[in-house]
């Protein structure tokens, strides 16, 4: 079971994250309207940093929370 603090705390990154996706989401809707990759020939590394590192954020958390330690 989770603790009051780790629920928050869970919480708060799942809004991170969710405003990360409606940024970046924002961005590549605009740069494909503007003429896709010329427009914006970052934006490709952009999400793959982004996505690589949610996923990482969340794989830290599920083997923290699984091996019973107390978060720091």
């Amino acid at each position: 079971m989770l603790s009051a603090k780790e629920k928050i705390l869970l919480g708060f990154l799942g809004a991170i994250f969710t405003a990360q996706v409606c940024f970046l989401g924002t961005g590549v809707i605009y740069c494909m309207e503007n003429g896709g990759l010329k427009a914006c020939p970052e934006i490709g590394k952009r999400v793959e940093m982004t996505f690589a590192g949610m996923t990482a954020t969340v794989l830290a958390l599920i083997t923290n929370i699984g091996t019973g330690r107390p978060l720091k």
